[in-house]
């Protein structure tokens, strides 16, 4: 890990994140390291690309470059687009928690975009917000196979005990099956996380680079794929699978993913 001083913190939501004003990283680079992630594509070090899930870079000044802006209040930041606010290194630094303080004090509107059990720790900071949702990305319900695609992450019992306790503490929860990898029985998962109180579940197939230079999944993860018979029509019938089970409850919103 090393620190770096960038005052570059907010970037202006476009493509994927049009529909906020803002995307916030605390970090760069991401020591998850997941076999699917596409954000190495942005990286220009060639380098830094290669050895993605090796390194991180922490953002010491972020929370003191957002103290001192006062056009915050009612905007909509989404934390974060390339990588986990809430990584391992997290709980060590405490960086995106002072950040998530100070954006509530400013009024701020909140998404975060997490795969990890840690965000659950700012469940108090959370409360302070008017407007705030938390994404936690469950890629399963095997853990064997999350093992195999995402082996720095936490458990997915471990995420659903988050995703209930940040419930329990009134905050709005998604769960994102993005990517989907192979599952043992979506329709009982979703039931689980309808009856949980989840708000909506979104789940998709793996993220495709659909213009020349786009990123796109990483190649280990296709192959990981292969090996499983893990198809885009697979894919398809466990999400219409999770879909039913997510309405056996009449809860958790909606599952949706292309086509």
């Amino acid at each position: 890990m090393r620190t770096i001083e960038t005052t570059h913190l907010l970037t202006p939501g476009k493509g994927r994140t049009a529909a906020f004003d803002f995307t916030l990283n605390p970090y760069r680079g991401c020591s998850f390291g997941c076999s699917y992630c596409y954000a190495a594509f942005f990286v220009p070090d060639e380098k830094q690309r290669a050895e993605w899930g090796l390194w991180v870079e922490a953002k010491v000044r972020a929370a003191e470059v957002l103290r001192r802006r006062d056009d915050l209040f009612d905007k909509r930041i989404y934390m974060s687009s390339v990588t986990d606010p809430y990584q391992p290194l997290e709980k060590q630094l405490g960086l995106t928690r002072e950040i998530v303080e100070t954006l509530g004090r400013k009024g701020a509107r909140l998404v975060v975009q997490t795969r990890s059990p840690l965000a659950a720790r700012d469940a108090d900071l959370f409360q302070c917000f008017k407007h705030v949702r938390v994404n936690m990305s469950i890629t399963t319900d095997d853990d064997d196979m999350r093992k195999q695609f995402e082996p720095g992450c936490a458990s997915v019992e471990q995420r659903l005990e988050a995703v209930r306790s940040l419930i329990a503490g009134g905050i709005t929860v998604n769960v994102c099956v993005c990517p989907m990898l192979p599952m043992c029985d979506p329709f009982s998962f979703g039931k689980r996380l309808a009856d949980m109180g989840v708000a909506a579940v979104a789940a998709t197939w793996f993220h495709a680079g659909d213009r020349p230079f786009a990123a796109g999944t990483q190649d280990r993860a296709f192959v990981l794929a292969g090996h499983h018979g893990w198809t885009q029509d697979e894919f398809k019938r466990c999400r219409d699978e999770l879909r039913r089970g997510c309405a056996a409850y009449g809860g958790a919103g909606k599952a949706f993913g292309p086509n």
